[in-house]
C-alpha cells in the first residue's frame, strides 16, 4: 500500500511524434511494456463528478489498485495504491480486496462510497515505454488502444511543478510538438465508449 503525490503534464502526440520520439530518446521495443486498466465508477458517477479515477492495473510483473484524486491544480494527484496478488475479471470487487487490508477502499469508505456501489466501467490497453530524462523527470510515451481508437501521448512526471511545467514545455518546444492538452486516459476511454453506445 502506497501514498504519493504525482505530478504529471500529459500532451497528445500523433503517431509520427510519438515514433521519433521513441528514436529520439532511444526507446526500443525491448523498453515498451503492456498494462491493462480496468476503471470503475459508482452506478451515478460520484467519482467522475469528484475528478477520480478509479482503476486496476494489469501489469506484467504486478497488479495495482489506484485511486488518483485530484489536488490543487489539474496536474497535482494523490495516487493511492494497493498491490493485489491476483485479480480475476470475472469476479467482483468485493469478492477479491480485503477492505480491512484497503487503503483504497478505506479512503473510499470515508467518502461514504462502498465497494459494492463501484462497477466496471471499461478498460483500455497501453504500450508503455518510460526514460529518466534527469533526476527529476520521468518521460512516459504511451501508445493507448481502446474501443477501436489508438492514441498516442507523452506525460512528464515530475517533482517540482514549476520547474516541471517549465522542463515539459521546453521539451515540447525542442522536439517542435504543438501543445495539445490531453484529458485523462480514463476520460477519454469513457467518451469514446459513449460515442460508439449511440
Amino acid at each position: 500500500m502506497a501514498k504519493e503525490l504525482e505530478i504529471e503534464y500529459k500532451n497528445l502526440l500523433t503517431k509520427l511524434e510519438y515514433q521519433n520520439l521513441l528514436e529520439i530518446t532511444n526507446l526500443t521495443k525491448k523498453n515498451i511494456h503492456e498494462q491493462t486498466n480496468i476503471y470503475f465508477d459508482t452506478k451515478n458517477g460520484i467519482l467522475k463528478e469528484k475528478r477520480q479515477g478509479l482503476r486496476i492495473r494489469l501489469l506484467p510483473q504486478k497488479i495495482e489498485f489506484t485511486l488518483k484524486v485530484p489536488q490543487k491544480n489539474s496536474y497535482t494527484y494523490l495516487e493511492i495504491t494497493d498491490v493485489l496478488n491476483a485479480f480475476d475479471l470475472d469476479k467482483s470487487l468485493e469478492e477479491q480486496i480485503d477492505l480491512s487490508k484497503s487503503e483504497v477502499l478505506n479512503y473510499l469508505a470515508n467518502e461514504n462510497i462502498l465497494v459494492t456501489d463501484l462497477k466496471e466501467i471499461g478498460s483500455l490497453t497501453t504500450k508503455r515505454a518510460e526514460k529518466k530524462l534527469d533526476q527529476n523527470t520521468l518521460l512516459v510515451l504511451d501508445e493507448s488502444h481502446y474501443y477501436g481508437v489508438t492514441d498516442y501521448e507523452l506525460e512528464m512526471e515530475v517533482l517540482d511543478s514549476t520547474i516541471g511545467q517549465k522542463t515539459f514545455e521546453n521539451f515540447l518546444a525542442e522536439n517542435n510538438i504543438p501543445v495539445r492538452p490531453a484529458k485523462k486516459k480514463i476520460a477519454r476511454m469513457f467518451e469514446r465508449k459513449q460515442q460508439i453506445a449511440e
